[in-house]
């Protein structure tokens, strides 16, 4: 009797996650989007790692990402001070002891204005934003979801491959920048 209901109780718990799996929807960019902005989170930890052809060993940052409207700052506290601002029309950049800000226009470099974007709107949960110049592939559901990022215009495609999200629920985990150079930055985020 007792191995029937141990069976019975398998079989149950297995027909319930089943239909859990049945009943969970895809997400849409749109839902995604709603589901991201409704945890919205202006200050991150995040740790970086970036790995290159050209590096003989994977460097790895720390530090803090903040999120306003017009802006995503990136303090980098590890392996050494500076600050970069991703704005609409260019990228500054300030180290420590380096004396003024230096810019970098988004209309001289495509791909940074496009990677510059997908940054401040991903974090700032702005996924349908990104429609107009990347083709946006949701997997998951709202439990555990992974987004996949490919730029459209060719200028952008020559550099930058894809960019890939992962999260779980309302939070955004995981950023992947796959560069056509053999370059990879893997950011991670914490609350």
């Amino acid at each position: 009797m007792k191995r029937l209901l141990r069976c019975c109780g398998a079989g149950f718990v297995f027909t319930m996650l089943a239909f859990a799996a049945l009943t969970a929807h895809a997400l849409t960019p749109m839902e995604l989007q709603r589901l991201l902005q409704s945890a919205a989170r202006p200050t991150l930890k995040f740790q970086e790692v970036r790995e290159s052809p050209w590096l003989a060993a994977p460097v790895t940052s720390s530090g803090t990402l903040r999120s306003t409207p017009d802006a995503l700052e990136k303090r980098v506290e590890s392996p050494r001070p500076e600050v970069w601002r991703l704005l609409a029309d260019r990228v500054e950049w300030q180290g420590a002891g380096e004396g003024g800000v230096k810019q970098i226009r988004h209309a001289d470099v495509p791909a940074l204005a496009a990677l510059s974007d997908v940054m401040r709107r991903v974090v700032a949960g702005d996924l349908v934003a990104l429609q107009r110049d990347f083709d946006i592939a949701v997997s998951g559901d709202e439990r555990v979801w992974r987004v996949l990022l490919k730029p459209k215009n060719p200028s952008v495609a020559r550099q930058l491959e894809q960019v890939e999200l992962q999260g779980t629920g309302a939070l955004l985990q995981v950023i992947i920048v796959v560069e056509r150079q053999g370059e990879r930055t893997t950011t991670r985020l914490q609350p």
